[in-house]
C-alpha cells in the first residue's frame, strides 16, 4: 500500500507559491532531482483530485533529462512527454532551470494551478508536467488494446476520422484543465453533432473553420462529460483511451450517441465487478531519475495516479 507523502500545508488555499524559484545551484544533478520531485507531487495530485487509477502503469517509470544531442529532444518538440517504449518520462533539461513553487510541495494540489491564471504564468512547467503524466496512463490503457494515444486516426486526411479522434482528444483535454465549462448552447446538436455529415463535410474542410472548431471541442466536450459525471475521470478516460470514436453513416449525432451507449454498458459492468474484486494496482510506482554519468536516483514511491494541448487534462468534483 502506498504512503502518502507528509505534508507541512493547513490547507490548498494557504499555499505560499508566490516565493517560487528557479533552481540556481551549480549542480546539475541537484536541480534534476528538484523537477523529479515536482513529478512525483504532481502524480500525487492527481490522484487527490480524481481518485486511483485503473492499474495499467509499469511498476516503475524512469525520468530522463535531455537535450539537443538526444533523439527524444526532437521527437517530442522540446517537450514533456512519456515514452511508452521504454516507459520513461522525458524531460527536456533545460526546463531543471524552471520556476517551480516554493515550498515545492505546495504543487500537490492539481486544481490551483488552472484555477489562477498567474499561477498558470510563473509555472508553466506544471501544467507540461500534468500533460505528460496524463498521458502515460492514456498511452499505457491504450497499449492494451494495440493501440497508439492520441489514436492513429488523429492523423488521417479523412476528415470524418480525423475530426473525430479529435474529439476524444480535445474533450478529454477540456476535463483534465478546465475549472469551468465553457459556454455554449448544448441545444443546438444541429451544428455540434450534424447529422449530416456529408454535407458538413462539403462545407468545412479546414481546421481553422469555426464550425470545425466548434465540433471539434464542444462536440467532443458533449461526448465525454456525460460518462465522466456518471462515471469518474479514471475509468472513463481508460475506455476512451481503448476505444477510438468513429463516425457510421454520415450521422455524427447517432454515432456519438452509439458511442456513449456502448461506453455506459461497458463502464457499468466494470463498476459492478470493481465492488467485488481488487482491479489492480492504480499507480505509477517508483520515479527515477536517470543522470548523466551517475547511477539512477530513487526519487521515492508516488502515489496512485493516471489539448488546446493537454492530453492526454476536470477538477476534484470529476
Amino acid at each position: 500500500m502506498n504512503v502518502w507523502r507528509t505534508l507541512c500545508v493547513a490547507c490548498a488555499g494557504c499555499l505560499f507559491w508566490q516565493l517560487g524559484s528557479a533552481c540556481e545551484t551549480g549542480r546539475r544533478s541537484e536541480c534534476e532531482d528538484r523537477l523529479g520531485e515536482l513529478v512525483a507531487y504532481r502524480a500525487e495530485a492527481i490522484e487527490r483530485a480524481f481518485g486511483n487509477l485503473v492499474g495499467v502503469m509499469p511498476p516503475k517509470i524512469d525520468i530522463k533529462f535531455v537535450g539537443p544531442k538526444d533523439d527524444e529532444y526532437s521527437r517530442y518538440s522540446k517537450r514533456v512527454a512519456y515514452d511508452a517504449a521504454q516507459e520513461t518520462l522525458i524531460i527536456p533539461r533545460h526546463l531543471t532551470s524552471a520556476r517551480v513553487p516554493k515550498p515545492l510541495h505546495a504543487s500537490a494540489y492539481y486544481w490551483p494551478f488552472y484555477e489562477n491564471s498567474l499561477y498558470r504564468q510563473t509555472f508553466p512547467v506544471i501544467p507540461a508536467v500534468d500533460n505528460a503524466l496524463w498521458g502515460a496512463y492514456l498511452q499505457e490503457a491504450a497499449k492494451t488494446r494495440g493501440l497508439t494515444w492520441p489514436h492513429a486516426s488523429c492523423g488521417s486526411s479523412d476528415i470524418s476520422e480525423r475530426l473525430a479522434c479529435e474529439m476524444l482528444v480535445g474533450g478529454v483535454a477540456e476535463h483534465l484543465t478546465a475549472v469551468k465549462r465553457p459556454l455554449f448552447n448544448s441545444n443546438r446538436l444541429d451544428r455540434i453533432w450534424p447529422e449530416d455529415f456529408a454535407t458538413f463535410r462539403e462545407r468545412v474542410w479546414r481546421r481553422d473553420d469555426a464550425w470545425y472548431r466548434d465540433v471539434q471541442r464542444y462536440g467532443g466536450l458533449l461526448l465525454i462529460e456525460p460518462l465522466i459525471e456518471e462515471f469518474g475521470v479514471p475509468l472513463t478516460l481508460f475506455y476512451i483511451a481503448q476505444t477510438p470514436f468513429t463516425i457510421e453513416n454520415d450521422n455524427l449525432r447517432s454515432s456519438a450517441l452509439e458511442y456513449q451507449r456502448k461506453a455506459r454498458e461497458w463502464l457499468e459492468a466494470q463498476a459492478e465487478n470493481a465492488e467485488s474484486a481488487d482491479t489492480g494496482d492504480a499507480s505509477f510506482g517508483p520515479l527515477q531519475t536517470t543522470h548523466e554519468h551517475a547511477t539512477p536516483n530513487e526519487l521515492g514511491e508516488v502515489l496512485r495516479v493516471d489539448t488546446a494541448e493537454p492530453i492526454p487534462i476536470g477538477n476534484d468534483r470529476g
